[in-house]
């Protein structure tokens, strides 16, 4: 299976080249490359799991980087936030200067911890190629295709089941979540499949979907580290900041209006 190691190696190398640089800087962009590598990896050893018949699991395979990989994207999620600030003051017209500079003393301890976490495991020893080699070899050729559609079946009626009980927040996460894995398995999902259309979507569609998710979840954050900031000031902030609450707040809220009014219930088409 080419198409899956070849896969494998290229985001597993992008993620390394990014984590070796990162023990002598912290470039945004690498912490954004290596988060995107670690999401791909996650999303083709789950593919890996489901079609192989070894006995392959996901979650332990990656067991050996959880504390690196989660350091990671706390990182990157506090560097976003960084860059939101920027947008609501110009939104705004208002400064938060205060809040820039908690979040940039927050980014400064999410790096030494992922400095720490870096330190403290050999780069050789997060992956094992042995492992995921074995459950590729192990993947039965003749069943590949229908192997393949079940496993796309199943990430669309896990998102059906679940769309059927309520927007809450973790529900609406969880579709970005399996729009990105089928987008970013979508070129392997086609050949092993011979199906070209995943969710009632095109590979574009889906793209555009979850970005809408994640523009969304942002905002959540958003929130939630502007509480954060709150609870480190035990004087009364300036009217400002009630300002932006509300403005993100209503931001928020807009966004998921919109994006819960295509989600998957159960219609020919998923969006």
């Amino acid at each position: 299976m080419k198409i899956l190691e070849d896969y494998y190696q290229e985001h597993k190398q992008v993620f390394m080249e990014c984590l070796n640089r990162v023990s002598n800087g912290y470039e945004t962009e690498d912490i954004h490359k290596m988060r995107t590598s670690i999401k791909r990896l996650r999303a083709l050893l789950q593919l890996v799991e489901f079609i192989s018949d070894s006995g392959f699991k996901t979650k332990k395979y990656l067991k050996r980087g959880r504390k690196l990989f989660k350091s990671v994207g706390t990182l990157r999620e506090v560097q976003v936030e960084e860059m939101l600030v920027y947008e609501y003051e110009k939104k705004l017209g208002l400064d938060f200067g205060e809040y820039s500079e908690y979040l940039f003393e927050k980014e400064y301890r999410e790096k030494a911890g992922l400095k720490k976490n870096f330190d403290t495991i050999k780069s050789d020893e997060i992956f094992n190629d042995k492992d995921f080699k074995d459950a590729v070899k192990s993947i039965d050729k003749e069943a590949v295709d229908e192997k393949t559609r079940a496993f796309i079946k199943r990430k669309s009626n896990i998102l059906l089941k679940m769309n059927r009980k309520g927007m809450i927040t973790k529900r609406v996460h969880k579709n970005r979540t399996i729009l990105k894995q089928i987008y970013y398995l979508y070129d392997i999902l086609t050949e092993l499949s011979g199906w070209h259309i995943f969710l009632g979507m095109t590979k574009e569609e889906i793209r555009e979907k979850e970005q809408q998710i994640g523009d969304w979840h942002d905002r959540v954050n958003s929130l939630y580290y502007l509480y954060l900031f709150f609870a480190t000031n035990h004087y009364k902030l300036p009217e400002k900041y009630l300002t932006l609450k509300k403005y993100i707040f209503k931001e928020r809220d807009e966004m998921k209006k919109e994006i819960v009014r295509h989600l998957f219930v159960g219609q020919t088409e998923l969006w």
